[in-house]
């Protein structure tokens, strides 16, 4: 679903753990970083606003311990 103005980015973790959440452009460049640090487990939720982003397309990557989890972000205006 494209997004505008906002996104919510749901990260689920098993337990404790060190967890990296960015936003990268098409080109591979780091646009944001969501999260960068220690994470309770359980379920999390990231708010992310998409307003100084132009439209396009983008990668969500979320990186805890040994596990990455990549997903697609479409902004739209």
């Amino acid at each position: 679903n494209p997004a505008s103005g906002s996104v919510t980015v749901p990260v689920v973790l098993r337990e404790r753990a060190e967890v990296r959440v960015a936003v990268y452009d098409v080109l591979g460049r780091e646009v944001a970083v969501l999260h960068d640090g220690a994470a309770e487990g359980g379920q999390t939720e990231l708010a992310f606003a998409t307003d100084a982003l132009p439209a396009g397309v983008y990668v969500v990557r979320a990186v805890a311990g040994g596990e990455r989890v990549t997903r697609k972000l479409v902004v739209a205006r």
